[in-house]
């Protein structure tokens, strides 16, 4: 006898050609199976709800009885009774059409969720699967007509009930492009007394921007053998579900939904956008492929992104002053260290520099500079110096507030102790009751006299040679005329002075047009999981901001994020030491800027996979992974102890198309330590590394 092995993606491929054979492969008395692109469903007959979910490589990704099976679920509140609710796994008498392509479930009736109070007319739900074009994914759709004479209040759509753990309880990710999280483990109700009322088997998402945890509308369930991704089909202003996730604590199964606000009067019909459902084995970023797809046909770049930003490990933040010009001990730095300054960030791959609290804020005129800090003559110089060195410098500018001394001329007032007035000396440090001094009342985006302001001082500081700006408070919105037309009339008029000129800003709520407009972020974070981000937008670069630590350096490179640095001196502020006192950072910096460079296509061109080349997690082990037609690259840093790491690897989802490659391990400063032939998937073994340190693995297709 002779047995052959298939890889992962392999099997996967035979599995689903025996699938396609056989669109309905069972109808139950109870259930009725069938498959769309090699995801199996079992539908309850009586109910409709879903009762298991199944695929090639992870198995059963949901299974649920009969009571907890979800699909779609309405609030109905009452008078008697406002927690009511209607839903399918209470209804009965489903109606289930199978067909080559698609499911179409008609309940008639949502059943109530107490059956003792009396309720009047009905409300009806359709449901649609149906497979999508693309071979791989299932479209869902829902349409609820309300035929009582109550209206309802809120809409789930869609809903997975009995949802597993199918990497097991640490190994399943909740995943999204602004956070990972381990909802099987993290969930679980702790055994010290809390009031019911704070559900901690529960967490909400809402997504729009950086301000929001989401971020985007794509998530995805599941571990390095596979699992589910979901997006809807929507963009920009279209309404926004808050995404649920509830660990039930009798099961230890998960409920994930999309709960709509909304109010449906009697008579009228709610409709949901189209959402995507993407099964697949390996990791995340095998799930995250279509919604790629959806986002790059979206976002149109308005502006090409600079090579600064493009090539760079990141960008340095100066905190020039603390805003209290009479203080002769107020200046951090002032315009003639800049250029000093610059030279330091190059050489420690930062290509650009935002300058803080370099003249008087909430003030759309921009004003002269803080006179302690120099004069204009000395910052125009400073930043054309500076750019000479390769580094481009944008100025911070605050002007979507005004200030009590700009507010009138908006016909607006500041009341007290409403802004941002901080200092280390003030207790507290922020808006103490006693200090005003940075009150402000929002007067932008909208305002169109507040607008030509912001344009003529921003083309006045052009023409001067300051032609990149960072911006606070980056409020893009629907009302006229809007922060997208503001931008565009300020980066036309730099660009054609300046080609390379940028634009960064603080991003707030909605990232899917933002991402046309920013070159990359000024936001407060500290490192967080925004891989899936960085795989699906081609901008802006978001930011993490570095103090001192060199794990946060290496994760935030690891992972193709903008790193902000500005390192403080002992119980100073932010930005207020210099990179070279700093040693371990330094010597950090400068290493993974040497690599960024060595290996700059992958970061520029290649899509960021995380950790999904591995078949596995394995101990100690911290990967990147990025993807090119012909080669990947893995960084691979150690987290546990010194010594050497090994894991197994699969190339075949990322290179199907290939069979033997080249397998080259570089160490951390870019030389290589070894280069043998490669099957598409093995396991590797590194040298011995210390804690932290980091080996590049390249895999190049075998000529």
């Amino acid at each position: 006898m002779r047995f052959v092995h298939l890889s992962t993606s392999s099997l996967l491929a035979v599995c689903l050609v025996a699938m396609s054979l056989q669109v309905v492969t069972a109808a139950e008395t109870s259930s009725t199976i069938a498959t769309l692109n090699g995801l199996q469903f079992t539908l309850d007959n009586s109910t409709g709800a879903i009762r298991k979910l199944s695929y090639p490589g992870p198995g059963t990704l949901l299974d649920a009885d009969a009571a907890e099976a979800g699909l779609v679920d309405v609030a109905y509140p009452l008078e008697e009774f406002e927690p009511m609710r209607l839903s399918a796994r209470h209804s009965s008498g489903a109606v289930i059409d199978v067909k080559a392509d698609r499911i179409v479930i008609r309940i008639k009736k949502l059943g109530p969720s107490r059956t003792n109070f009396k309720l009047q007319g009905e409300v009806a739900a359709t449901v649609t699967l149906r497979a999508d074009p693309d071979g791989r994914s299932v479209v869902m759709s829902c349409e609820v007509e309300n035929r009582s004479p109550r209206p309802l209040r809120q809409i789930v759509f869609p809903e997975f009930r009995g949802l597993l753990p199918v990497a097991g309880v640490d190994n399943t990710v909740l995943k999204s492009c602004g956070f990972g999280t381990a909802p099987f483990r993290e969930l679980v109700v702790p055994d010290v007394d809390v009031w019911y009322a704070v559900d901690n088997s529960t967490v909400e998402y809402k997504s729009g921007g950086m301000f929001d945890k989401m971020w985007a509308r794509w998530l995805d369930l599941g571990g390095l053998n596979g699992g589910l991704s979901l997006f809807p089909r929507s963009w920009g202003w279209d309404p926004r579900p808050t995404v649920i996730a509830q660990l039930r604590q009798a099961t230890k199964k998960l409920r994930l939904l999309n709960a709509w606000p909304c109010e449906v009067k009697p008579g009228a019909k709610w409709s949901s956008p189209e959402f995507v459902l993407t099964p697949h084995i390996s990791g995340w970023a095998k799930g995250i492929e279509p919604y790629r797809d959806w986002v790059r046909s979206h976002v149109k770049r308005q502006y090409a992104m600079p090579k600064t930003v493009r090539d760079g490990l990141g960008f340095r933040s100066l905190w020039m002053s603390q805003n209290q010009p009479k203080d002769p001990t107020d200046a951090t730095w002032r315009f003639q260290e800049i250029p000093g300054l610059a030279k330091e960030a190059r050489e420690h791959g930062l290509r650009e520099m935002v300058l803080w609290a370099w003249q008087p804020g909430f003030d759309a005129s921009l004003p002269a500079p803080f006179p302690h800090l120099g004069t204009e003559k000395d910052l125009v110089d400073a930043i054309a110096a500076s750019r000479k060195l390769g580094v481009n410098v944008a100025p911070f500018i605050s002007v979507v507030q005004a200030s009590p001394k700009t507010a009138g001329r908006y016909g607006l007032k500041v009341s007290d102790n409403n802004g941002w007035t901080y200092h280390p000396e003030m207790l507290p440090r922020w808006n103490p009751p006693y200090a005003t001094g940075y009150s402000c009342v929002q007067v932008g985006p909208a305002n169109a006299k507040w607008q030509d302001e912001v344009v003529r001082s921003c083309r006045r500081w052009a023409d001067k040679g300051v032609t990149s700006i960072c911006w606070d408070q980056y409020m893009t919105g629907q009302d006229k005329p809007t922060m997208q037309d503001l931008t565009r009339r300020i980066r036309d008029y730099a660009r054609k002075l300046d080609p390379e000129s940028s634009f960064s800003g603080e991003e707030l709520w909605n990232i899917e047009i933002d991402a046309e407009w920013l070159d990359y972020t000024w936001d407060w974070a500290t490192y967080r999981d925004c891989q899936a981000f960085i795989n699906a937008f081609p901008a802006p670069r978001p930011n993490v901001n570095i103090n001192r630590s060199t794990a946060e350096v290496r994760y935030a490179f690891m992972d193709n994020l903008f790193l902000n640095v500005w390192p403080s001196k002992p119980d100073d502020i932010n930005g207020s030491e210099r990179i070279k006192n700093v040693p371990e950072l330094s010597k950090t910096l400068k290493v993974c800027a040497g690599l960024r460079e060595r290996f700059l296509p992958y970061f520029t061109d290649g899509h960021l996979i995380g950790n999904c080349l591995l078949t596995e997690r394995s101990e100690g082990i911290r990967m990147s992974a990025y993807v090119l037609p012909d080669r990947v690259i893995a960084i691979v840093l150690n987290e546990g102890v010194e010594g050497p790491l090994s894991f197994n690897y699969d190339l075949g989802p990322w290179l199907a198309s290939h069979k033997t490659f080249r397998q080259t391990q570089y160490d951390e400063n870019g030389r290589r330590v070894v280069s043998t032939e490669a099957p598409a998937s093995g396991m590797i073994k590194t040298p011995t590394l210390r804690h932290l340190e980091m080996v590049i693995v390249e895999f190049t297709v075998a000529k």
